[in-house]
């Protein structure tokens, strides 16, 4: 695998992009970044987008990043400047799932939320993610006409996640 330095990562929440992200990171030694943990401010407030937007372009500054998050409004300003965009499509009722269960069961381990946050498992959330695909689709299309550039590898399976892992040793 050519040596990737800026790495986003999207998809479905619950799809294990945070988990991944952390390996990921840790194996080509690169700064991840979690958007959830600079999205909200210590509490659960959601911080102003302008104020957010600011946080993200400090970290697409960076020569080499792996951002992942789901927060479309911002797609744009990381399909600009990545190389690579892994999009993770596990099947919806599995992102349901995992979403759910770390609601109650969360991994402390993992630092991808803000200080006092919680992941939150809600009506809203379930049809964002029943959705996501058919509704993020035309601006997923848009953008890689925009960014011919961009490498994007979609991952529906954990076999096949795990595989581009274990490339990247």
């Amino acid at each position: 695998m050519k040596q990737t330095k800026r790495i986003a990562i999207i998809g479905l929440p619950g799809s294990g992009k945070s988990t991944f992200a952390a390996k990921l990171g840790a194996e080509l030694d690169l700064p991840t970044h979690h958007l959830d943990k600079h999205m909200f401010t210590a509490g659960g407030k959601k911080r102003n987008k302008q104020e957010f937007i600011a946080i993200q372009q400090e970290m697409l500054d960076q020569d080499a990043w792996i951002i992942e998050g789901c927060s479309t409004s911002t797609f744009e300003m990381r399909f600009a400047k990545a190389q690579t965009i892994l999009y993770f499509r596990p099947s919806r009722l599995l992102c349901l799932f995992r979403a759910l269960k770390r609601r109650f069961f969360p991994d402390n381990t993992l630092c991808d939320t803000a200080e006092g946050c919680s992941k939150v498992f809600t009506w809203e959330m379930v049809k964002y993610t029943w959705n996501f695909d058919k509704d993020k689709k035309p601006l997923l299309n848009a953008l890689l006409k925009q960014y011919p550039h961009l490498e994007m590898r979609i991952f529906t399976s954990r076999r096949a996640i795990e595989d581009y892992l274990s490339t990247c040793k």
